[in-house]
């Protein structure tokens, strides 16, 4: 009969498929060897996993030599189209700043977890240190000194010009610097850190509540300037610590180490997702190629 002639090839196509479709089975089945009166089964466990630690090797030496080596790392970081996404990136941010109503204060959280405690340590390690270098200075002389001369120079228009007061004024005037100068050590000495100290939080505080607009208004050159510092910052870190970052981590060890921690069943997954397409094109393949050897065979027996 006529559908005699349909065995030969129909039969080739169910053998291919399954045959395929077994043999990639086999690749991730069973994840375990299996055993019969103590001997192991043949192809247990499936290949992948019998051969995973030598597979995460060679992918691992793969990606450490090809795939993540620092010259196509820098090649792809530094190509047109990525600086052109960072310059995107730097100009959408500087937009932000330039329209954000928000106070410095109110935006700064998202980066500062306490902003008032900040401005306290920061008012009290600022003040400590210029406190300390007004104490070792000599402005107490410099300010008695100007503040004498300033004196002499309003007062030298007047009466003061008379023959023989000059030598009078003179000694006022070391005497009154001498004093003037002692006075304000003690003032340094005991009022300087807590005057710097209020100083820098009324100053901070006033920085801190005024918007970030109004902070970025006027300042177009600076933000040109900032912009190609960011810019030329992104590129040197590219070329210049992109090798030293790449020595530091060993690529090939990473991947193996993670490879090697994967489940079989995870592997599986994963591979099946990416390459499912591809798998059921193999099967299906195997089916076509066994209808065109079923079909053959029908040929060399009519043939006969």
């Amino acid at each position: 009969m006529w559908y005699n002639y349909l065995v030969p090839p129909l039969l080739g196509a169910v053998i291919g498929y399954l045959t395929n479709d077994l043999a990639i089975r086999m690749l991730f089945r069973p994840h375990q060897p299996k055993y019969i009166w103590g001997h192991r089964i043949p192809f247990t466990p499936g290949i992948i996993p019998k051969e995973k630690s030598r597979l995460a090797h060679s992918i691992g030496e793969m990606v450490s030599i090809h795939l993540m080596d620092k010259d196509t790392l820098s090649k792809n970081l530094l190509s047109d189209e990525m600086v052109e996404k960072v310059e995107a990136s730097v100009d959408g941010f500087v937009e932000q700043l330039q329209t954000n109503p928000a106070t410095l204060r109110a935006s700064l959280p998202t980066m500062v977890t306490n902003v008032d405690q900040s401005v306290d340590d920061i008012s009290e390690k600022l003040s400590k240190v210029i406190a300390q270098r007004l104490r070792n200075s000599r402005v107490s002389e410099d300010v008695s000194d100007k503040v004498v001369r300033y004196v002499i120079e309003r007062t030298s228009k007047g009466a003061l010009k008379l023959i023989g007061v000059g030598n009078v004024v003179e000694l006022l005037s070391n005497r009154l610097q001498e004093s003037i100068s002692t006075h304000l050590d003690v003032i340094l000495r005991e009022n300087a850190e807590e005057m710097v100290r209020d100083m820098s939080k009324t100053e901070m505080n006033q920085l801190l509540d005024t918007p970030v607009s109004e902070l970025m208004a006027g300042k177009d050159e600076w933000v040109g300037k900032g912009r190609a510092i960011l810019l030329n910052l992104y590129r040197s870190a590219i070329s210049e610590q992109l090798p030293k970052v790449l020595a530091a981590i060993d690529v090939q060890k990473m991947v193996e180490e993670r490879i090697n921690e994967m489940d079989v069943a995870e592997v599986e997954k994963i591979t099946k997702e990416v390459l499912d397409k591809e798998l059921k094109s193999i099967v299906w393949l195997g089916a076509v190629l066994g209808g065109l050897i079923g079909l053959f065979n029908l040929f060399v027996m009519l043939g006969k």
